[in-house]
């Protein structure tokens, strides 16, 4: 059973909207106990004299992933659906050039546009300017990103959900272990090369006190134990949610509120045939037969979405053309006829007193069978034809959904 996240959402959205303010001003108290109210503390990072920084952010990363890994390794997270879902994909040279800006912006102003919001709240005065600053940069982005060259570079080289584990081959389960081991084996020697580099650049005040390093060696020792107890974590016997036999499978509910919610993230694909297709199908999905799959070229596209297969009935496993993609693949679990009962038929009313849940699953039920039952359907688009492009070359640029 994994951790109910729709319980802030939909009807609790406010409870959602009360949980976000707690935690953001606990992460401001926590920022402006590290010092990070202050511009000459945070900009003494790129000069080598305080490395707070680093180990203040460091610090936090890998007590975040090393959390995530024991909850996935007990059962209670789905590490990739979380990554899916709360992440973006990687656009690589947006990116870089995305970082160099900011790194420009961190050491010109003093502050991160997230400090500089403690900064403000603490009534510094730069602080402020430096949120004036962050507001008309978005301001004049507004204006200039619809921009050909613009949009070229804010969409290029998507190269989707990348993730360490898969890039170096490793198992579903150990791999995510693996890399926060690694990670954290990194920060601890990211901690040790700043105190040094902090010992030769920065010149202490005369009467200044010695290092904590008993409260150093403590924070090593907790990053450790974490670490252990993470792996340990990833030993065990595997769950029935960990890891689910089989390609992964959406239920027509999951299915719904992708189409509806971002079907920039979804494609779906139907295999039945085209005269089936055309008579009914998933809102927004392709007509594509089985037998004509392998004209979509499906190993040499983006990975950046989804693909969902819907079959005439319960599909066991994807096609070979499908299973080639290099993103994501599911399947429609009962296939077309599990739509129809849960899109074509209205559902019965909810019973007094039913959750907030109930009832917004009961009124997006309602509504898909609304619009699939009173709307006549789009005719399908056309099928792909042989004269596919040819296939795009590895770490491509190009516009993905």
């Amino acid at each position: 059973m994994t951790f109910p996240f729709w319980s802030l959402t939909a009807e609790s959205r406010e409870l959602g909207l009360v949980a976000g303010v707690a935690i953001g001003f606990a992460f401001g108290f926590v920022l402006e106990r590290a010092g990070f109210g202050r511009a000459q503390k945070l900009a003494a990072q790129f000069y080598g004299t305080d490395m707070t920084v680093l180990k203040v952010m460091f610090g936090a990363i890998v007590t975040a992933m090393l959390g995530m890994v024991l909850l996935s390794g007990l059962g209670l997270v789905d590490l990739r659906a979380v990554a899916d879902n709360a992440t973006s994909g990687t656009y690589l040279w947006p990116m870089v050039v995305g970082g160099f800006a900011l790194g420009v912006g961190f050491i010109v102003s003093g502050y991160c546009p997230g400090t500089s919001m403690v900064a403000m709240a603490s009534g510094k005065i730069d602080g402020l300017m430096t949120v004036v600053g962050v507001v008309a940069g978005q301001v004049i982005w507004t204006g200039i990103e619809h921009l050909p060259a613009i949009s070229r570079l804010q969409n290029a080289s998507d190269l989707g959900h990348v993730y360490l584990p898969d890039l170096l081959h490793l198992g579903p389960r150990a791999g995510p272990a693996i890399v926060a081991l690694a990670v954290t084996a990194m920060a601890v020697a990211a901690f040790l090369g700043a105190d040094r580099i902090e010992k030769i650049l920065a010149k202490p005040a005369p009467g200044a006190p010695a290092r904590a390093t008993p409260a150093r060696r403590a924070v090593f020792a907790g990053f450790a134990a974490t670490a252990l107890f993470a792996l340990a974590a990833a030993a065990l016997p595997t769950g029935s949610a960990a890891v689910p036999a089989g390609p992964p499978r959406l239920t027509p509910m999951e299915l719904a509120r992708r189409v509806l919610d971002e079907p920039w993230k979804v494609r779906v694909l139907d295999l039945r045939p085209m005269a089936d297709c055309a008579a009914a199908r998933v809102p927004g999905s392709e007509c594509v037969p089985a037998d004509q799959l392998g004209k979509l070229r499906l190993a040499d596209a983006n990975p950046a979405r989804e693909i969902v297969l819907v079959g005439g009935a319960d599909l066991s496993a994807p096609p070979p053309a499908a299973a080639a993609y290099p993103g994501r693949v599911a399947l429609l679990d009962g296939g077309f006829p599990a739509w129809k009962v849960f899109a074509l038929e209205a559902p019965p009313p909810p019973a007094a007193g039913a959750s907030a849940r109930e009832l917004d699953t009961w009124r997006l039920r309602a509504g898909i069978a609304a619009a699939m039952t009173g709307v006549k359907a789009a005719p399908p688009p056309p099928m792909p034809s042989g004269d596919a492009p040819a296939p795009r070359k590895k770490g491509g640029g190009g516009c993905g959904g």
